[in-house]
Order: structure tokens, then C-alpha cells, then sequence
């Protein structure tokens, strides 16, 4: 089997399980052999939690970190997930949106620092929210931190897991990258995916405090 036929672990939180979303999500990684773990969780553990039952749960090298609320729109998109790790064997966490300067927890504070795009659904309409000029296909760009709507983490190549310090649905990502950052791993922001989020993400209580412990 090459490398680039390997399947991936899928890890998704939600609050109640889809059967019809999770066809979405096994058609379009279209590996036969796609591990798909999904988690319901209506509020009782944190992201932090969940995800790292994720990393020790999963069975493959590659695991993708997705919310419950995307359309993914890139066909065979498991199998151009292990061919961008493969190409970029430096890099051990791979995002579509992040930014190269982070000076709190607000990854989007500085605008000209933010790179990648995501697609947004509400309310009937769609928009691409490009946060950058460039694109980033096979080259990734170098960033500190990645958004956490949808991310990649190759499990050799990570230094630390999730911080469950961090409680709730906010703050997993950021710190999960800090720390590893700062422990030599590389991560980078491709563009190569069509990923559409069904909602526009806001902050609210919760986020403020973790923003705070962070």
C-alpha cells in the first residue's frame, strides 16, 4: 500500500449524532478503511477532553479534528490529506486558516498577520473569507497557530496533546499549538481544501475566561 492510499481518523464532537451528516463526512473521505469517531457530547466533557480521547483512540498516524457543522466540498480529501504530510514531512499540525503572529487568544487580532480561507453558509448565503492574498496548496504557509474548525495533526510528529486545563468548546486549539510550537514543531495553512462552516463563529462567556487563563 503506497502512502498516499493510508485512511485517516476522523475525530468529531457533537452534541447528538447525525447519521445523515456522518454519510456526508464517509463520502467524502472515501477511504473504505476511514476511522471515524464521533463522540456525543451534549456539554458533559470539554473539547480538550474529547480530543485527546481522539488522539489515543485513533488508529492511524494522521488524525483530522473537524466541528459537526461543515460541508466538506474536496472530493477524496483523506487521501490529499496524507500527500500534504507526506510532501511536508517537517510539519506535524496542518490547518486551512491561521495567522503567523499571535499576541493573545484572538488568532484573528491582526489582520495582515492572517492567512487561509474558509467558506461561510448563513442564513442562505455563502462567502469565501479569504485572509490572505496568497494561496497555499502543496507549499504550506508557516503559522503559529491554526483555527480549530478544521485541522490535521500527524501523531509522530507532535511534541504535546491537549491542555484539559481549558474547559468548555474554546481555547482547545490554541494552546494545543502554542505548546507545541514552541517545542520545534512546524505548522502550516493550506488552501488546497473546500471546506464550507454552516455558521459564523462568535465568542461569548466562556471563550472570555479561557482567553484570560490563556
Amino acid at each position: 500500500m503506497s502512502k498516499s492510499n493510508q485512511p485517516v481518523s476522523v475525530v468529531i464532537s457533537t452534541r447528538k449524532i447525525d447519521d445523515e451528516y456522518l454519510k456526508h463526512v464517509e463520502k467524502m473521505f472515501s477511504h473504505p478503511k476511514t476511522q471515524i469517531l464521533v463522540y456525543e457530547n451534549d456539554g458533559v466533557s470539554s473539547l480538550t477532553e474529547i480530543y485527546n480521547d481522539g488522539l489515543k483512540d485513533s488508529i492511524y498516524d494522521v488524525v483530522v479534528f473537524m466541528h459537526d457543522d461543515l460541508i466538506i466540498e474536496t472530493k477524496c480529501i483523506g487521501e490529499k490529506i496524507i500527500k500534504l504530510f507526506d510532501k511536508n514531512p517537517e510539519f506535524g499540525i496542518i490547518g486551512i486558516a491561521g495567522t503567523t503572529d499571535l499576541v493573545n487568544g484572538r488568532w484573528w487580532e491582526i489582520k495582515k498577520s492572517m492567512v487561509g480561507e474558509v467558506y461561510h453558509e448563513n442564513e442562505g448565503k455563502r462567502w469565501l473569507s479569504k485572509y490572505s492574498k496568497e494561496s497555499y496548496s502543496d507549499k504550506l504557509k508557516d503559522v503559529v497557530c491554526v483555527d480549530g474548525l478544521f485541522f490535521m495533526v500527524h501523531k509522530n510528529r507532535i511534541k504535546d496533546t491537549f491542555d484539559q486545563d481549558f474547559k468548555g468548546f474554546h481555547f482547545y486549539e490554541i494552546p494545543f499549538c502554542l505548546s507545541n510550537y514552541t517545542k520545534g514543531v512546524k505548522i502550516g495553512v493550506t488552501t488546497k481544501f473546500n471546506i464550507v462552516h454552516k455558521s459564523v463563529g462568535q465568542t461569548n462567556e466562556q471563550w472570555e475566561e479561557n482567553k484570560k487563563q490563556f
